[in-house]
């Protein structure tokens, strides 16, 4: 299938080169005085300058996500201010798949519960819950995209939940009814001490029926070659038998931690009327990892570009969905009325190397010796992140963009069904604890299965209505209101069963419901088109959800945290958690000088965020709940300035400053934390520490920079380009919860983010619609860790994994758009 892909692919891309006609471009009167581009978005559901919408946005075309070589959500958030973004695979509450991820927006960000961030394919949110340890986030290819539109800052009101810190919508190119368009994509590139990675991708479409019928189809391949090898490693002992130290001994899997994407998406327009359009699209996307990028810390020299794991076993995972959606546009004498109606499939499978975390587990009840596996060995765990999202939204805005009143009232539905199964196998485990793992009849292992999680699921039923409202008083002040009502249903079942619980069965169900208001408010001045100052206030909100109970051996992180005993005499994590949420305060100014060719964006912010959701991990049963704990505030800014010295000189610099941290210790079950012992109490008795402590950071740089300079000349007809992007972000500073050993759970062995350093170079032509560059990704070949951890901070575990980012990658990129 994917060399029939390849073959049509490139006799469409050379059908394209042959007969299409030159570049055509639109612009401004501005851009064609030699001013800056204007960016068009839709980030207040109505088509609007960028300029004129009162929310610090980032706006990504995708001739400028080509000119930056952006092929991934990781490169996209490096150029966003005020964004985060990491994999977290390694970390206690993933498992161990590299495709794992965070996303953070303004310090807001949480490895559990509902998401704090809403992703988007066009109208459509796409994102996942923070279900046990398989839940995964999935983001679309950077191939084929109209622009990418970030928005910090909550988004409850237009965009929902799942929009409490910020939003990414991807934005599709829609068919074309007057003319054809097209653009393809070719590109080749080496990584150092890695494998070459390549893509090949074309988009075409048009009028099928002028100005009644038309299309839009594209399709792409791309493949991420690898720069971590799977190896095998000896055992030196060490003074204490059970922490010997590996030595590499042999490469087993070279470059083993390769991706491949492969998309395709097709699109009609039907107008019968000049006032009804219907577009229904389908986009599918398949994802696939072969390996972790993790390496060992033992058998790896990072600074010699050396990354081995000793992995027993590969740590693949396979991520296909569909998104279908149905969007009918009726423009009506008084308003515009549009109704979009999406099905969204995903069947994400993995298999996680359990191995050496078994093994920790095991010892540290001394049931083994060593973490290390013996040959022969194999631990390994099935996981799937199954959804099956149904959403309808319904929104009526008015026409008239001159008027006093602009409004904008809809409603929207959605039935979200997410599942979690798990299975965990180890056929020698067993044996080699004596026999303390199965004990059959009532925990049998059969072929090694150990754990058995077929339900781990949440079912979400929402109900909204929405409006926002804005009014000019004047022709330069004007002042929006919005809120949206809703009311959600959650309800959550579990079914877990095996030896590694230490009980036969464990059945969860839970039900709750909830009824949240997130109002907003903004307040606009605009003396003219070129200055604006707004201020705004507004509400985000994150759904709550529900908690399988844990097996009896959890009970001795259970009794620490001192969670309530039930009447089977064992204590209980609770059924559910409630939602949290946060209000941000925001003032911004945009403003645009010399003839369009300057133009400055700046924002400042508070944020104050209540009853955080928050993971809870449980160390040494291996389980994990979800709980309410603690308030935090967020505080900074961000400014970008983008200038046009002269026409052929662009430069662009932004700079973002995020102070998050929590400002209340939290405790979790019904104890209170009592400052005057720095420690949980009940009835005044200190019980156990805090999960965390007044102060702890929240992940992310607390200083973030990019710059950007493009040179272009004229020859002959032509123009050569030069191009460098350059990211530096600042190291953390304080502890985050997990460094701080005041708190229950803590690793003060681990470090903090580092600061970074990020240069990207390209030089090439671009002549009739085409575009050809070198590019070089990494130029400066830094290699920081972004993410490390262990398996076990209680057990003297020396085997500590990190993560950093693709070495230095040199290539040759060909692109064409008309």
């Amino acid at each position: 299938m994917k060399k029939l892909l390849l073959a049509g692919i490139g006799v469409f891309t050379g059908v394209l080169g042959l007969g299409a006609a030159p570049a055509r471009a639109q612009t401004s009167a501005a851009e064609e005085a030699g001013g800056l581009q204007e960016v068009v978005v839709t980030a207040t559901r109505r088509t609007e300058r960028l300029q004129d919408v009162p929310i610090s946005i980032s706006a990504f075309s995708q001739e400028q996500i080509d000119a930056q070589g952006v092929r991934s959500i990781d490169d996209l958030t490096r150029q966003s201010p005020g964004v985060a973004f990491s994999r977290n695979g390694m970390g206690s509450s993933a498992n161990y798949n590299d495709e794992n991820s965070d996303i953070s927006f303004r310090g807001v960000e949480s490895q559990a519960g509902a998401s704090t961030t809403g992703i988007y394919i066009d109208d459509s949110p796409v994102q996942s819950r923070h279900l046990a340890f398989g839940a995964v986030n999935v983001f679309p290819t950077l191939f084929d995209i109209d622009r990418v539109e970030v928005l910090r800052g909550p988004q409850g009101t237009l965009f929902g939940a799942g929009a409490e810190g910020g939003a990414v919508r991807f934005l599709m190119p829609q068919p074309g009814l007057t003319q054809y368009t097209a653009y393809a994509r070719a590109e080749v590139a080496t990584t150092k001490s890695g494998d070459p990675s390549y893509e090949l991708g074309a988009a075409y479409g048009g009028p099928i029926v002028d100005n009644e019928l038309g299309f839009r189809v594209s399709a792409s391949y791309r493949r991420d070659g690898g720069w971590v090898d799977r190896a095998s490693y000896t055992l030196q002992p060490t003074s204490d038998p059970r922490v010997p130290n590996p030595v590499f001994s042999g490469v087993t899997d070279s470059n083993s931690n390769w991706w491949e994407t492969l998309t395709f998406r097709a699109a009609l327009k039907w107008a019968p009327t000049d006032a009804i359009a219907v577009t229904p699209s389908f986009y599918y996307q398949k994802f696939k990892v072969n390996d972790t990028a993790a390496y060992w810390d033992p058998l790896s020299n990072a600074g010699s570009d050396r990354f081995y794991n000793g992995n027993a076993l590969t740590n693949p995972a396979e991520d296909p969905f569909w998104l279908a959606a149905i969007k009918v546009d009726w423009t009506l004498p008084w308003a515009q009325l549009t109704s979009n109606t999406s099905f969204y499939y995903r069947n994400q499978r993995s298999t996680s190397d359990y191995t050496q975390y078994l093994r920790a587990t095991y010892a540290y009840f001394d049931l083994l010796q060593t973490i290390y596996p013996q040959p022969g060995d194999a631990g390994y765990a099935p996981f799937e992140d199954n959804q099956r999202n149904f959403y309808q939204e319904i929104r009526l805005s008015s026409k008239d963009t001159g008027g006093r009143l602009l409004w904008t009232a809809g409603a929207f539905y959605s039935h979200m069904d997410e599942n979690i199964p798990e299975s965990i196998y180890d056929r020698t485990l067993d044996a080699e604890t004596g026999g303390n793992v199965c004990f059959p009849p009532d925990l049998p292992c059969p072929d090694g299965r150990i754990y058995y999680q077929p339900w781990f699921r949440v079912v979400d039923r929402q109900l909204a209505g929405f409006g926002e409202l804005t009014w000019k008083l004047t022709d330069t002040f004007k002042v929006t209101g919005g809120v949206r009502i809703a009311h959600v249903e959650y309800t959550g079942t579990a079914y877990q069963s095996g030896a590694f619980l230490g009980v036969p069965l464990i059945t969860s169900y839970q039900t709750a419901s909830e009824n949240p208001i997130t109002p907003k408010a903004v307040f606009t001045w605009q003396p003219d088109r070129d200055n604006m100052v707004y201020a705004s206030a507004a509400k985000g909100y994150r759904v709550g959800g529900t908690n399988p109970q844990v097996g009896a051996n959890c009970e001795v992180d259970l009794t620490t945290l001192g969670l309530p005993v039930g009447a089977d005499g064992l204590h209980h994590v609770p059924g559910t958690y409630s939602s949290d949420s946060l209000w941000s305060y925001e003032l911004g100014t945009k403003n645009a000088f010399f003839g369009h060719r300057l133009q400055v964006n700046a924002s400042v912010f508070y944020i104050d965020w209540s009853n955080i959701q928050q993971n809870v991990y449980l160390p040494t049963c291996g389980a994990q709940f979800t709980a309410n704990l603690g308030k935090a505030t967020s505080r900074g800014g961000d400014i970008e300035l983008v200038m046009h010295p002269v026409d052929s000189l662009m430069l662009d610099f932004t700079a973002a400053y995020t102070d998050a941290h929590y400002t209340a210790s939290s405790c979790a079950g019904v104890l209170v934390y009592d400052s005057a012992t720095a420690a949980c109490s009940s009835g005044g008795v200190p019980i156990a520490p805090p999960i965390v402590t007044e102060g702890n950071r929240l992940p992310g740089a607390p200083w973030s920079f990019t710059a950007a300079l493009e040179k272009t000349f004229v020859w002959q007809h032509k123009h050569p380009y030069f191009r460098a992007d350059f990211q530096y972000a600042t190291a953390q500073t304080g502890l985050l919860p997990i460094q701080d050993q005041r708190n229950a759970l803590y690793d003060t062995t681990l470090p903090g983010l580092p600061s970074t350093r990020n240069l990207n170079l390209r030089a090439g032509m671009r002549w009739s619609g085409y575009d050809l560059s070198l590019f070089a990704q990494n130029a400066l070949d830094q290699q920081p860790v972004l993410f490390k951890s262990r398996d076990l901070a209680a057990y003297p575990d020396n085997l500590y994994f990190s993560r950093g980012v693709r070495p230095l990658t040199v290539g040759l990129t060909l692109a064409y758009r008309y």
